[in-house]
């Protein structure tokens, strides 16, 4: 039996300029559960992620938590993982993980705590001090992944967390947000995973 309904998206249209980015995109999430949100690419799931966290703002339309619009305090308790990095190549992997933990309301000590089980968890404890432009591709992304996971968030949102990734970090990345799904209680709220590859669905 499913769980009341957490996420909801109704008839959202977005136009940029003469491209339609969304045309009545709806779909409701209930709690406890994961969904793949799979189109080709330019079909509007960026758009419509960029829409729940209030980073684009659509034409007409809605987007609901548990019933309600979506407050600026609500949004601290999502993860966001979006498809561009969003973090600063310069600064040290740890360091940016604590500061970005301190935005989403973890005081200093449980950011840094959180994020240096997580780099344990994805086997990058040993490059906690590194500059995050010194590490491969498929370890950013296991740091943007640790970004979104670290806070305990409510709601998880995946933008094309694959892209560019080789099979054995497709299969860690995977494998990390399934047990995520998994091991929540039944009061936890859904992740959302976008992609362009039926392969990738798949695989998480």
């Amino acid at each position: 039996m499913e769980g009341p309904i957490t996420l909801e998206l109704n008839g959202l249209h977005k136009r940029y300029d003469e491209t339609l980015a969304l045309d009545g995109c709806s779909f409701a999430v209930p709690q406890g559960r994961m969904l793949g949100f799979l189109g080709p690419n330019g079909a509007g799931k960026t758009t419509a992620m960029r829409c729940i966290f209030g980073l684009t703002r659509p034409d007409a339309g809605s987007v609901r938590w548990r019933g309600r619009a979506i407050e600026r305090a609500q949004k601290r308790r999502f993860g966001y993982m979006p498809e561009q990095r969003g973090l600063y190549p310069r600064m040290q992997v740890l360091d940016q993980l604590t500061y970005f933990g301190g935005l989403h309301g973890l005081d200093r000590h449980a950011a840094r705590s959180s994020a240096a089980r997580w780099l344990d968890r994805l086997g990058l404890g040993d490059r906690a001090q590194s500059r995050l432009e010194d590490l491969s591709h498929g370890n950013q992304q296991r740091v943007q992944l640790v970004n979104a996971l670290l806070h305990e968030p409510e709601l998880l949102v995946l933008d094309e967390p694959f892209t560019g990734l080789d099979p054995l970090a497709v299969q860690t990345l995977g494998e990390v947000v399934t047990e995520q799904a998994a091991a929540a209680p039944p009061s936890c709220s859904p992740a959302i995973t976008s992609t362009s590859s039926k392969a990738s669905a798949r695989t998480s």
